[in-house]
């Protein structure tokens, strides 16, 4: 199977989005323990010979436990170990598939619950076969007792030995030896190989891939996994500001609300500071709508080329800049957005574009960069930006077309807004999205959108991938307001419930 290697935080990411989309982590497992079984039994003749299979506490346990009950049925002699008490089992399904053994007489099943206790089990000197499924991905921190004493065991053992997804004691995403490691003579990769087996190869034996049923919607499908680089909890020792400063350029002399809603969104995603920069004629609404904002004034009725440099001193301060809410048309607002947008995108700084800021950049030869610039049109502002007939707005092929076509002609990331939102890069990677719900159309909620993506943005995450959990976070907070009020919600309903899009999953 011809699968990239992926990262410990890519395959977390796939599991919860297969278990949005309905599969759940128990059929995964039931699935990973019966492949693992089967490479078994395709490799070697299990018919009496003795397997002793150790399990760790988590799901990669409990994968090991499901295989048991398979090798069984083929005729081997299984002894399944746990290391650890039954009552620390970390993993639901991993404790369900646990007790099944209880009620079952021919597989043999113990706790190893000291280095003493795992030091004189004979089982792991004497089998022919041992199963790794102690650890799995995820293990980033030296190895504890009894696991360290377990995997020296291991190695010193005469028997075939099994890796179900990473030999013990390797980092899944470095490769690092974390105390100790299995040697492995196979190794049996869940859905794909994880990074850091390609960097310690002479661990893992020979690598077996194997499907457990992840559909390929979970790869390219917005869901909760995607929310996982940003839904971290804050270190004990964070100070004021690391946790994102933003900076909002937006306003004229018209409208005040846009760059307000957009900084209220960024605060309640998670932004420690937000500084809106806008026209004089708004500053003091914009102050009303909310004390947590910092407004300061252009001192100009609009933003002209003249307020340029100044921006430029605001955008030196902040981590992210979300521009162009609110903005108005004028000629001279386009001429200084243009300019704006370079430097910003020269500086390095991080940047989503919206509404009006983006029919500024239109027909210019602005090149921006994918790993930090967002565009967020609908398909009205996208035909703008394309410059051409761009064809039927419903058919969904011709969607993910065009917005990959934006994201080549501009060198970013385009978020199209839309019933579904689709998220697409330049290189041909795009993302759909399909939280979100009909109320939504009311005004504001595409600049409550653009304040979620820019504070995420601030946490260092690609500009794919903040697209991505923004795009997924906006449209279940929507869900959540409109399952409260019905079709009568607006913008501030679905800011006020950005906390609980992060909580629910």
């Amino acid at each position: 199977m011809d699968r990239e290697p992926i990262t410990t935080d890519e395959m977390r990411s796939l599991e919860l989005n297969a278990k949005y989309l309905g599969i759940s982590h128990s059929l995964l497992m039931q699935i990973a323990g019966r492949e693992v079984a089967r490479v078994i039994t395709d490799i070697e003749e299990v018919e009496g010979k003795s397997i002793t299979i150790l399990s760790g506490l988590g799901g990669n346990g409990g994968d090991g436990i499901v295989a048991a009950r398979y090798l069984d049925e083929a005729g081997a002699m299984v002894s399944v170990f746990l290391l650890g008490h039954e009552k620390t089992i970390t993993n639901e399904d991993t404790l369900a598939n646990w007790n099944i053994l209880k009620n079952l007489q021919r597989i043999s099943i113990s706790s190893l619950k000291t280095e003493s206790e795992v030091k004189s089990c004979k089982a792991i000197e004497s089998a022919d076969l041992i199963v790794d499924g102690l650890m799995g991905f995820g293990l980033h921190s030296k190895l504890r007792e009894p696991l360290l004493t377990a995997v020296k065991m291991v190695n010193k053992s005469k028997a075939i030995k099994f890796s179900i997804d990473m030999p013990t004691g390797i980092d899944s995403d470095t490769g690092d030896i974390h105390g100790d490691a299995i040697i492995a003579n196979h190794t049996i990769s869940l859905h794909a190989t994880k990074i850091g087996l390609t960097k310690a190869q002479k661990f893992a034996g020979k690598n077996h891939v194997v499907t457990i049923g992840i559909p390929r919607e979970a790869s390219y499908t917005c869901g909760p996994g995607n929310l996982i680089p940003f839904n971290r909890p804050r270190s004990s020792s964070a100070k004021k500001g690391d946790s994102g400063r933003i900076l909002v350029i937006g306003g004229s002399d018209v409208y005040s609300g846009a760059p307000a809603l957009t900084g209220m969104a960024a605060l309640r995603t998670g932004s420690d500071l937000v500084s809106i920069f806008a026209p004089e004629p708004v500053v003091p609404a914009i102050r009303e709508y909310s004390p947590n904002l910092m407004v300061a004034s252009m001192g100009t009725q609009i933003l002209q080329p003249e307020v340029v440099e100044i921006a430029l001193e605001m955008v030196t301060k902040n981590d992210v800049v979300a521009f162009g809410p609110g903005l108005g048309t004028h000629p001279e607002t386009e001429v200084a957005v243009k300019s704006l947008v370079a430097k910003i995108v020269e500086s390095g700084k991080p940047l989503v574009l919206d509404a009006d800021g983006l029919k500024a950049i239109a027909f210019s030869s602005v090149n921006l960069n994918p790993d930090t610039v967002v565009l967020t049109p609908h398909w009205g502002e996208l035909k703008i930006l394309l410059y051409a007939d761009i064809g039927d707005s419903k058919n969904m092929e011709n969607r993910i077309k065009r917005a990959t076509d934006a994201a080549v002609q501009y060198n970013c990331v385009i978020l199209l807004k839309g019933p579904v939102d689709i998220i697409a890069h330049p290189e041909g990677n795009y993302m759909l999205n399909r939280t979100g719900a009909p109320a939504m159309t009311v005004g504001g909620t595409g600049d409550v959108l653009t304040g979620i993506i820019a504070s995420l943005l601030s946490r260092g995450g690609t500009a794919f991938q903040a697209a991505t959990a923004g795009a997924f976070l906006s449209g279940l907070a929507g869900e959540l307001a409109a399952h409260e009020l019905g079709d009568h919600i607006v913008a501030t309903d679905c800011i006020e419930m950005i906390p609980a899009a992060f909580s629910k999953f």
